[in-house]
């Protein structure tokens, strides 16, 4: 029996715009960016960096979009993505459907840090990143159809990295598909959620180069 999904009332083309921007000010800050060896060590550097350079992107915009929140914790699990865009949902039903929370999560990727040769940053792309769009503990991009991950890489190439992440995710995630070498690149894919609602979920990826 297929499960039962509860429409949201959303002003869906409105929706798509605000994350199209959301996007685009993503995509230019991170060409923007430059990444030291020192800042490779931990994401959180990069993220920083990136938080601080995006208040001129965002205000060079046309549509002078808000910085989104840093590090602010989620209403219900009081997790903290590195991102959160709020849309203002003017015909919600309900308070809690008011205001919707467009979430972004940030991880390195490529080769284990020499520091860490345990920790795999590829994998660790899905388990503490894709993974957390889906979990009850998380609940990252609830009441949402779209959510955004963002892969600063620090060392290997966007095929080897690629190929590592597809093969460890699972069948109701669609495979990543980046084809080209620019320093900055966005794909979309569908990821079928089994726990967050809406099921039907979009994710986009953008990954960034910065291993030169």
């Amino acid at each position: 029996m297929a499960r039962k999904e509860k429409s949201l009332p959303y002003a869906k083309e409105k929706w798509n715009t605000f994350i199209a921007i959301r996007i685009e000010v993503f995509c230019k800050t991170l060409n923007l960016l430059i990444v030291t060896p020192k800042m490779k060590e931990n994401e959180n550097n990069i993220s920083k960096e990136l938080y601080k350079k995006m208040k001129q992107v965002c205000f060079e915009h046309k549509n002078k979009p808000e910085r989104p929140f840093w590090d602010a914790k989620t209403d219900d699990t009081e997790k903290r993505p590195d991102f959160t865009f709020r849309f203002k949902n003017s015909i919600a039903e309900s308070a809690d459907l008011s205001e919707i929370d467009l979430h972004i999560e940030c991880k390195c990727v490529g080769f284990n840090r020499k520091s860490s040769p345990r920790y795999n940053l590829n994998l660790n792309y899905i388990s503490d990143g894709i993974d957390r769009f889906d979990t009850l503990t998380h609940k990252y991009g609830k009441n949402a159809f779209d959510g955004i991950m963002i892969g600063y890489i620090i060392s290997s190439n966007k095929s080897d990295i690629q190929n590592e992440i597809n093969s460890k995710l699972p069948e109701n995630i669609e495979k990543l598909n980046f084809i080209t070498e620019d320093k900055v690149e966005k794909i979309t894919t569908k990821f079928i959620r089994e726990n967050v609602e809406p099921f039907d979920f979009t994710m986009h990826h953008i990954w960034a180069d910065f291993t030169n």
